[in-house]
């Protein structure tokens, strides 16, 4: 069958998750809630519970499949933070061919931000140490509050980027990047390799537009196909410069 691809439309802004879609992070994630919740002498229900929870907000998590009352909820959370600073943070692997895709998304000019209900300063520091931060324009994460849905996330990437809500798309793994692209006005770009949706017909049944199995496909599919000259990354880590100087954008459609 046929690859669906962009066809005539132009994105300038391309928004990422970060769980499932940028990093496998699964078993940091699964420690962390292991951890805090045998702090709180709650019962860990392994795989099956870490497979609903991840993606979703982290109160949300606690809240609504665990039971748990707001003063649980926050001394859990704290207890899932803590395991995340020490160690979880690092317990994290890049899926194959996504740099080579980030680096093919910039060349061809297009501005990358991550959304992510993530703590945003672990998102940060996860995306260092990765070695993907200075392909981001802005990284968008959850406050202290943890008052922030996904859509907020989205719309703050979409005004880093300084572009129209029709130029732009978020890239996702799950219902829950589904639902915040939906609410947020954009479409969504579904992978099936991450930790949410197990097929192309699962991620097109939650709205997807398009869909990519692997890493390597996403630049296609948003038609970037090749660039004429390469793009070298900045070299402070705390790289926020959201557009490359005009005369060095590539968009080849």
């Amino acid at each position: 069958m046929k690859e669906k691809s962009m066809g005539d439309k132009r994105y300038s802004c391309i928004l990422f998750d970060m769980d499932g879609t940028l990093v496998d992070s699964y078993e940091g994630i699964f420690h962390a809630y292991e951890w805090s919740l045998k702090q709180m002498g709650r019962e860990f229900g392994g795989e099956a519970f870490v497979r609903r929870a991840i993606g979703a907000p982290l109160l949300w998590a606690f809240e609504s499949l665990c039971g748990m009352g707001l003063a649980e909820v926050e001394r859990a959370a704290a207890e899932y933070r803590a395991y995340y600073a020490r160690k979880g943070k690092h317990q994290v692997r890049v899926y194959a061919g996504m740099k080579k895709a980030l680096r093919q998304l910039r060349e061809g000019g297009l501005f990358l931000a991550a959304a992510t209900l993530k703590k945003e300063s672990f998102a940060r520091e996860i995306l260092e140490e990765q070695g993907l931060l200075p392909y981001f324009g802005a990284v968008c994460g959850m406050d202290e509050n943890d008052s922030l849905t996904k859509a907020d996330l989205i719309r703050r990437g979409i005004e880093a980027a300084g572009c129209k809500r029709e130029e732009a798309i978020l890239v996702g793994d799950s219902t829950f990047d589904a639902h915040g692209a939906n609410e947020a006005g954009i479409p969504l770009l579904a992978v099936t390799y991450g930790f949410g949706f197990r097929s192309r017909k699962q991620a097109e049944s939650s709205g997807a537009a398009l869909v990519a199995d692997t890493a390597g496909e996403i630049p296609a599919l948003l038609g970037v196909k090749r660039c004429s000259r390469g793009f070298t990354l900045p070299t402070s880590p705390g790289f926020a410069d959201p557009f490359l100087p005009i005369y060095r954008r590539r968009i080849l459609w």
